[in-house]
């Protein structure tokens, strides 16, 4: 009986009978595109809690996005867009908080390989010690590394009233930030 079975089997291979494994391998073929009416993909949307950042001014900075929108063009790694809503906290001798909109930009990549950019941004807010109130610019300028998920800014407050007004706000300040919200829209992969 072994010997039939075995005979009928080698003469099914030798005459040409495809094995299943044979008919998988032909259905699993795929088809390629078209892609030429293709546009550029690009990622882009809201999330929730964008970013972090941590620096220093004469006092210690503590920011956090609460909502950021960012936009990424996948044909090249070194742009995005960002647009935050977050609170920026001044702890030390005077805390005080600033609720901003914060935008920020890659203007161009400094290596060849585009994961160290050139960074602008610009801070809007309202600073408070919760006594007294006044309205702060700060255009910042830095570098972003791995499509600006690390960034460091220069940052330059301008108080749109009287200068003595909040004595610990400091002129100039370092800010280092993890913005998170350029893993979106990839399954948290960086771009």
């Amino acid at each position: 009986m072994r010997l039939l079975f075995g005979t009928l089997l080698a003469l099914g291979l030798l005459s040409g009978i495809p094995a299943p494994a044979q008919e998988q391998r032909d259905s699993a073929k795929t088809v390629v595109p078209d892609t030429t009416n293709v546009k550029p993909a690009s990622s882009a949307g809201f999330q929730l809690l964008p970013k972090l950042g941590l620096g220093m001014s004469r006092n210690f900075l503590v920011d956090i996005g609460l909502i950021g929108y960012s936009y990424i063009p996948d044909k090249s790694k070194s742009h995005y867009y960002d647009a935050n809503i977050s609170v920026m906290t001044y702890i030390g001798r005077h805390t005080m908080v600033m609720p901003k909109l914060d935008l920020q930009a890659s203007l161009f990549p400094i290596d060849h390989e585009e994961l160290l950019c050139f960074n602008v941004g610009l801070d809007a807010g309202l600073l408070t010690d919760f006594r007294q109130s006044a309205i702060m610019l700060t255009p910042k300028a830095g570098f972003s590394l791995a499509t600006g998920l690390l960034r460091l800014y220069y940052l330059h407050n301008f108080l749109l009233r009287d200068k003595t007004l909040f004595p610990g706000y400091g002129r100039h300040g370092v800010l280092l930030e993890i913005n998170i919200s350029v893993l979106q829209g990839k399954g948290f992969k960086l771009m």
